[in-house]
This record gives C-alpha cells, structure tokens and sequence, in this order.
C-alpha cells in the first residue's frame, strides 16, 4: 500500500474514531457531572500509571525489525502476554489501595472491572502489530471505525439509564472483545498462540528502552491526575480530566495517526536509502500545517465551545483547555522525536531527556495544583517548554536536516495559523472573550480564517494544497 493510501485509509478511520469519541464525550458530559467524571479519570489514571508496562514498545519492535523471523514474533507475542497478565493482576491489587489513597470507595469495583481489558488485548496483538507493519489499514480501519461508534452508543445509552461510571467501562470491554475478535478475523493470516523467549533479550533491551521514554512521559502525567485528585479533590479532576480528554483527544487522533503511518514510511525508507530528512520534513509540514491553526483557534475558541458543547456546568474547563492547546503547539516544535530516536538506534539517550523532562513537568504541575486548575495546565506549558530545551537540537541532528529547512516549516505554519486563527481572535477580543458569544458569528470568523488558510496554502504551495488537488482531480475523473 502507498503511503498516501495508507493515510488515506488510517484518517478516515481516525476521523470516524474522533467523530464517534467526540460526540461521546458531549454526550456523558450531558448526563454526567465532574465528581462523576472524576471518579472514572481516577480510574483511568491509576490504569495509565500501570500502564507504563504497555508502552514495552513490543508493537513497535515488530513494525521496525529487519529481519523478522517467526522466532522473533513468537517471542513478541509471549512478551506482551506477559505483560498484560501483569498489568491485570496489578490493576485488581491496586483495586483495594486506591479508593483509600482517592477517599473514594467507587473506585475499586470500577478498576477490577477495567483489569480484565488488559487480558483481551492478549489475543490482538499478532494481527495487529502484523498488519501494521503491512501498511494493511483498510483492514485496521474496517475494525477501529465501526468500534468507535459501537463504544459510543454503549456507553451513551448505559449513561443514560444510570449505570454512571460504570457506562465507559462496560463500553471499552465490549469494544476491545469486539475488537479482539475482528482482529483475528480480518489478520487471521498471521494469528498463531505460539509461544517462545528465545530473543528475550533483544525484546527486552528494546523494550526497555521504549518504555523509559514513552513509558515514563504516560505515568508522569497520570501520576500528575492523581496528585490533583487528593489535592483539589475528585470533582475538580472531573473538570480538569474534560480539557485534558478533549486536548488530548484531538492531538492524538491526529498526530498520533499521522506519526503513526510516518512511522512506518520512515522506517520503510530508512531500511531502503539510511535516509530520514526528505521524508521527516515533509511529514512535519504537513502536520504543523493543519494542526497549529486547529490547535490555536481551539486556544482562541475554547468558551464558547465549551459552553455549546458540553454546558455551563463544564465552563471551569474553557481556560485550562486553552492552555493545554497552547502547550500542544510548542509540543509540534519537537515532533516526531521518538520516531527519530528509535531509527537511529538512539533511544537510551532520549530515556534520560525524558525522564527529566517528566519528573520536572510533574513537579511543575503539582506546584501548580496548589492553587487551582489555571496554574495547573501551566505546569503543563512548562513542561513541554522543558521538552522543547531538550530535544530540538536533536531532532535536527538524527533527522539530519539543516536548522534553516525546519525553521523554514516553522515560518510556514505559523503564518497559515496567523490568517486561519486570525478572525476568531479579534471575534473573541470584541466581545470580552465571552463564552456565549452568538455561534453565527463564530461560524463566519471560522469560516473566513479557513478560506485564508486554503488561499495562503495554494500561495506558498504547500503540500497540503497539492494533496487538495490530487484528491480534487481523482474526484473529477471518478465522475465522468
């Protein structure tokens, strides 16, 4: 599959999965409130502290490996099975220590229920880790789309007829049994329950390696929740959880599925050529050119969306999403940094970035949660700008790209964001920043930075103009 396929097919599932999410979100946020949501995002937080065993990186071993024999996905596959069984007896232990350290007694039921996911993730890994590193995503989009909209209905309707918490819980061991099942299905081509350790070590010196930067950024933030949870209380991480859901909801169904097919074409193209830069850079303008002016008029827009989407009760949440989105932009400016240092073989050295990196963004956000949920998202801000100290020399270096050519990218999307954020901002700024400003002149502001946006786009000629044209004229000839 073309790499433009691939994306293709990886984006239309990414974008049923983030409409299906989305609405879902609006929708509990409707019948839920924040000491509801708080109880669940303290549940998803110790799952996500856990959870640093499950960015073991073993997925990837598999997408990235030269020579992948059947002894090697063998034991990939004994690993992440070991892994997982862990990570559920782990989950059930911390069932009957939490709600004592959360003073919340709904938090053990809910996290034994949740311990039995990691146990289903054991029979998918195959198909889906094979099938990825196929570039096979019309398959992976005929199991994740339908998935998304099927979690949606469960958890609104359970919602809905006062299962409370509960309801996404439920929704998630429907889906991820759905899942499993479709995955061995559509991928039964490469489904095997072998079992083998003969390249342990090699898995494990990966995947070690994996989770000290992946790993380590996941459980600072989760770790970060809980520490707000006991200072400011469950119903203020309900409100914090809805900016944070929301923030990380939109970077990651799109940056994390364009890294993910980006992943694959570098990974494709260095074991071809040993060459990163044409295709690193590329790559980055693309997703800095649709993604900072998204980000920014989130930034710009975060009242009045807020208050249509999910209601008055949720408001609190408007300037701390604002900043998050603030802090996702800086975060662009070192994109793509993992993928880099795990090509070039370079991923001890970006361990000890990010565990700096993460225990001084998680010392800021705790300071910060002193005083409230502003000064708490700014924690947040600090720690990407710790990030960015850190990894922008080296980001040029492993893609090895000159400093010019980035900054290039940079110029390029911040004048896109400029025009497109543009109009909403001086919207916003006329009427005191008011979260009931009309949505019809919202609509028009939007509507006008995006028509500049596509201008400016056509006027520097921007690869993402020249994908508009590719699909326009496919679209043409496809009519006659």
């Amino acid at each position: 599959m073309s790499v433009r396929k691939a994306l293709a097919w990886a984006f239309s599932a990414q974008f049923v999965t983030f409409t299906a999410g989305f609405i879902g979100s609006i929708a509990i946020a409707r019948l839920l409130g924040p000491a509801e949501m708080g109880v669940y995002a303290v549940a998803v937080a110790v799952v996500g502290v856990l959870g640093i065993f499950a960015t073991f990186g073993v997925s990837s071993y598999v997408t990235k490996e030269v020579d992948l024999t059947e002894d090697k996905l063998a034991s990939a596959f004994t690993v992440n099975a070991l892994i997982n069984v862990m990570m559920a007896m782990l989950l059930f232990a911390g069932s009957f220590v939490v709600p004592e350290l959360m003073r919340s007694d709904d938090v053990g039921p809910l996290l034994r229920l949740l311990a039995i996911q990691p146990l289903i993730g054991l029979f998918d890994f195959r198909p889906m880790a094979m099938m990825q590193r196929h570039m096979k995503f019309g398959k992976l989009a005929y199991i994740s789309a339908p998935l998304a909209v099927a979690g949606l209905v469960i958890s609104v309707t359970l919602a809905s007829r006062g299962f409370s918490f509960y309801s996404m819980a439920y929704a998630a061991l429907a889906t991820s049994t759905a899942g499993m099942i479709a995955a061995n299905v559509l991928g039964r081509e490469y489904v095997s329950l072998r079992l083998s350790l003969t390249h342990w070590r090699e898995l494990s010196s990966f995947g070690l390696k994996i989770m000290s930067v992946s790993g380590v950024a996941q459980g600072a933030q989760r770790i970060s929740d809980l520490v707000l949870a006991r200072v400011l209380g469950i119903e203020a991480l309900g409100i914090f959880s809805r900016a944070s859901n929301l923030s990380n909801m939109i970077f990651f169904n799109l940056y994390g599925t364009a890294t993910r097919v980006a992943f694959v074409n570098l990974s494709e193209e260095f074991r071809k050529t040993g060459e990163l830069g044409p295709v690193f850079l590329r790559s980055l303008e693309l997703i800095m050119g649709v993604m900072w002016p998204l980000l920014a008029g989130i930034a710009v827009l975060s009242g009045p969306m807020i208050y249509i989407l999910y209601g008055e009760q949720w408001l609190a949440a408007a300037l701390p999403l604002s900043i998050l989105m603030i802090a996702q932009c800086i975060a662009l400016c070192f994109g793509m940094n993992w993928e880099l240092f795990v090509l070039r073989g370079e991923v001890g050295r970006q361990s000890k970035y990010e565990i700096i990196r993460s225990v001084l963004g998680t010392l800021a956000f705790a300071f910060g949660s002193i005083f409230g949920l502003v000064t708490a998202a700014l924690g947040r801000v600090v720690e990407t700008l710790i990030g960015l100290f850190l990894y922008y020399p080296h980001v040029q270096r492993l893609a090895r790209v000159r400093p010019s050519q980035v900054s290039a990218v940079y110029q390029k999307s911040a004048a896109l964001t400029f025009v497109a954020v543009g109009p909403s901002f001086v919207l916003m700024a006329a009427c005191g920043w008011s979260p009931s400003t009309p949505i019809w002149s919202i609509l028009v502001a939007v509507g006008i930075g995006v028509a500049g946006w596509i201008l400016l786009l056509r006027k520097v000629g921007h690869p993402i103009y020249g994908e508009f044209e590719r699909v326009y004229s496919r679209f043409r000839h496809g009519a006659r």
